[in-house]
């Protein structure tokens, strides 16, 4: 798995400089005896979803396990914008914690070579991907991420995607043809539906339920759970297993805040983030049941 990714990566640098392997250092400037290290957060899913129930419990872990010497504030459902948006604050240090996943993530900061862990048809199942979390993304993330000024914490699933869709199911590659998909505003999404043959549009994420009520677009593709979380299923008839993206979403935190962080404190973090990132996949095959059977 790992040689293979390896490979992969080096295949899917399109005219990126060679990987950086400066890390930074731990635990820059100590915070004054008695402060509080404040973190903001920013998602876009909503305080129902399996992604935010998982944030509140890394958050109040951390917190717990501080003594309240960190606290983080979490903004859901796009309260800070779109998903390149707040990534796009991280960069500039305005948000200090954003989420998304990799393909986002090598836009936000010009790495293309981050895609590498969304390539279409990279994982079939969660086992396989959770793997792929707890062998590689941290690891290699780093070295890819930090010397962008942003540094990985921990992952999260976002299951596999599959196509919904009002118009008419897809059994075949030919059933792609011509479909108007809804994807995200990135590249490696755009170019995968272009090459299965549809006319993938991006529409953002808070407005796909009244785009497709009214013909805008024919469907989207996404996880299970935020087809339910966002009520998808309402207006739309058909639910195809396409299978065609592994979702691995990053918690990813601006460098500089990072090195403001005491080593003691960057322990717990990213300790008590490997625990949740574990948990919330477990999690999320039971999620992913229980949305399939809503739609049904």
């Amino acid at each position: 798995m790992k040689k293979f990714l390896r490979t992969a990566i080096s295949l899917t640098m399109v005219a990126a400089m060679a990987l950086a392997t400066g890390c930074g250092a731990r635990g820059g400037s100590e915070a004054a005896e008695g402060e509080t290290i404040e973190l903001k957060l920013a998602h876009i899913y909503s305080t129902n979803s399996n992604e935010d129930k998982y944030f509140n419990e890394f958050k109040n872990r951390v917190e717990a396990e501080t003594n309240g010497a960190v606290t983080i504030s979490i903004f859901p459902n796009s309260q800070l914008g779109s998903e390149a948006e707040t990534m796009q604050q991280v960069v500039m240090g305005t948000v200090d914690i954003a989420f998304g996943e990799g393909s986002s993530w090598a836009n936000a900061v010009n790495k293309p070579e981050l895609g590498v862990f969304g390539l279409p048809y990279l994982c079939s199942d969660l086992d396989g991907q959770a793997a792929i979390m707890r062998e590689m993304v941290i690891q290699e993330g780093t070295d890819m991420m930090v010397p962008t000024g942003i540094r990985p914490l921990f992952s999260f699933s976002g299951s596999i995607r599959h196509a919904i869709l009002a118009t008419d199911p897809i059994y075949t590659l030919d059933d792609c043809k011509g479909v108007k998909m809804r994807v995200p505003e990135v590249t490696l999404f755009v170019d995968t539906w272009k090459n299965l043959g549809s006319n993938p549009t991006t529409t953002p994420w808070g407005d796909v339920y009244t785009a497709i009520s009214q013909g805008v677009v024919d469907g989207a593709e996404v996880d299970a759970c935020t087809i339910v979380d966002s009520n998808l299923q309402e207006v739309t008839k058909y639910y195809s297993k396409t299978g065609h993206i592994s979702t691995i979403n990053i918690a990813a935190i601006n460098e500089e805040k990072w090195q403001s962080i005491p080593a003691e404190y960057q322990d717990i973090i990213l300790k008590v983030g490997a625990e949740v990132q574990e948990e919330q996949v477990e999690a999320r095959k039971v999620a992913d049941d229980e949305a399939v059977a809503v739609m049904e």
